[in-house]
C-alpha cells in the first residue's frame, strides 16, 4: 500500500514516457489485430495458456520433465501426485482468466479464491488462508499496525486504493499495476505463495486493462528467458517500502519493455498467420526452417505456426529429409532435427526494418 500511497510524488523518467509512445499505439490497434485470426482465436490462445504455464512453473520453482508435461497439459493426463496437480490447476487457471478477462474486477475474495483455487488440493486448508498481523515491539508504529489490525484490511485497503486512483485516470493504468504488484508481494497477505499470486493478478490485471497481446503472446515466457533482472528488479523495487520510500521505475521498465516484445511477438506471429493463409504451408514451413538454427525441433515450427496440423509439419520434414536436406537427431516426439546444408540465420523482421505503427 505504501507505494499506491505516495504514487503523487513519482516523477515518470523521459525514457519511460517513450516506451509508452511506442506501446500504446499498438494498444490502440487491439481490436484490428485480434480480429485478423478470429477464425482460429481460441487455437491461438490455447497454444498461449501451453506456454504460459510451461514457463509460470518454471518461475514457480516447478520441475517437470517435458514428456511429463506434455500429458498433463496437452493430453489431460491425470495427475498423480501434488506437483502435478499444481500443474494441471496452473492450466486451469489460466484458461479461466482468459475466459474472464473483460467481466474481471479485482476484489479482495478473487484473489483468496485464486489461492485456493491453485493450492486447494496441494496444501492443507490452515495454509489456504490471510496471515496474521506480526506485532512488532518498536518505538515507531509503521502505517500496517496502525490502521489494519489484520492483512485482510490490509489488502482491502490496498486494493480500494488501487480501484480509486484507476478511477481518477491521473495515473498510467499500467504504472498503478506495477505498484499495486510491489505493494501485494510486501504485504504477504496469505500465509504462502504471495508470490505466485502477485505475479498471476499483475498478469490478469494488465490483461484486463488494455494488453490484450498476452492472449496470443506468453507473458511468462517473456519474464522466465530474463528472470534473473525480474527477481533483482523486484528486490530493489521493494526496498524501503515500509518507509514509503520504495522506487518501482526499474521494474517498471522492465515490465513496459516484456509488454513492447509481447506486441512485436504479436506482429511476427499476424505475419506469419496471414502468409499461412495465402501460401502454400509445407513451403511456408520450409521457409521458416531455413531461418531456423542449424539444430531446432517441431516445437520450434509450431510456435510460428500455431494453426498448421502436426501432419502437415511431419510431412514437410520428411520431405526435407528424403531430399537429404535435413536429418533427426534420436527417435519420438521430442526429437531435434538437423541442417544437412549451410543457412545463415536471418534476422527478425524488427532487426531488418524500422516497425511502423
Amino acid at each position: 500500500m505504501y507505494c499506491l500511497k505516495n504514487i503523487d510524488r513519482v516523477v515518470m523518467p523521459n525514457d519511460i514516457v517513450k516506451l509508452y509512445t511506442h506501446l500504446y499505439p499498438f494498444i490502440g490497434r487491439n481490436d484490428t489485430m485480434l480480429k485478423t485470426v478470429s477464425k482460429d482465436f481460441d487455437v491461438l490462445v490455447g497454444e498461449t495458456i501451453r506456454l504460459d504455464t510451461g514457463f509460470a512453473i518454471r518461475l514457480f520453482g516447478v520441475d517437470l520433465p517435458e514428456a511429463r508435461f506434455k500429458s498433463l497439459v496437452v493430453k489431460d493426463a491425470a495427475a498423480k501426485n501434488k506437483t502435478e496437480r499444481f500443474v494441471k490447476n496452473v492450466k486451469r487457471a489460466f484458461e479461466k482468466i482468459h475466459n474472464d478477462t473483460d467481466t474481471f474486477e479485482l476484489r479482495e475474495t478473487e484473489m483468496r479464491d485464486l489461492l485456493r483455487f491453485l493450492y486447494h488440493d496441494v496444501e492443507p486448508e490452515t495454509r489456504l488462508r490471510h496471515a496474521k498481523t506480526e506485532r512488532k515491539r518498536e518505538k515507531t508504529t509503521n502505517l500496517l499496525s496502525s490502521h489494519h489490525p489484520t492483512k485482510r484490511e490490509a489488502l482491502e485497503t490496498l486494493i480500494d486504493d488501487f480501484r480509486h486512483l484507476l478511477s481518477k485516470s491521473d495515473f498510467e493504468p499500467i504504472f498503478l499495476c506495477v505498484n499495486f504488484y510491489v505493494d501485494f508481494i510486501n504485504l504477504k497477505p496469505f500465509v504462502v505463495h504471495n508470490d505466485v499470486i502477485g505475479l498471476l493478478t499483475l498478469y490478469l490485471l494488465l490483461l484486463s486493462h488494455g494488453v490484450k497481446s498476452l492472449h496470443l503472446a506468453s507473458f511468462f515466457e517473456l519474464l522466465y528467458k530474463h528472470h534473473d533482472k525480474l527477481h533483482k528488479h523486484t528486490q530493489e523495487a521493494s526496498r524501503n517500502w515500509e518507509e514509503g520510500l520504495a522506487n518501482v521505475m526499474t521494474l517498471h521498465r522492465f515490465i513496459l519493455q516484456k509488454l513492447l516484445e509481447s506486441y512485436q511477438g504479436l506482429h511476427e506471429l499476424l505475419r506469419n498467420y496471414t502468409f499461412d493463409q495465402e501460401t502454400n504451408k509445407s513451403d511456408y514451413i520450409e521457409n521458416t526452417i531455413n531461418k531456423l538454427d542449424d539444430v531446432f525441433s517441431k516445437d520450434d515450427i509450431r510456435r510460428a505456426h500455431p494453426t498448421i496440423s502436426d501432419s502437415t509439419i511431419n510431412r514437410t520434414l520428411r520431405r526435407l529429409r528424403d531430399e537429404k536436406r535435413i536429418r533427426p537427431l534420436g527417435k519420438g516426439r521430442s526429437a531435434k532435427w538437423m541442417k544437412l546444408y549451410k543457412s545463415q540465420k536471418k534476422s527478425s523482421i524488427y532487426e531488418q526494418i524500422t516497425l511502423k505503427v
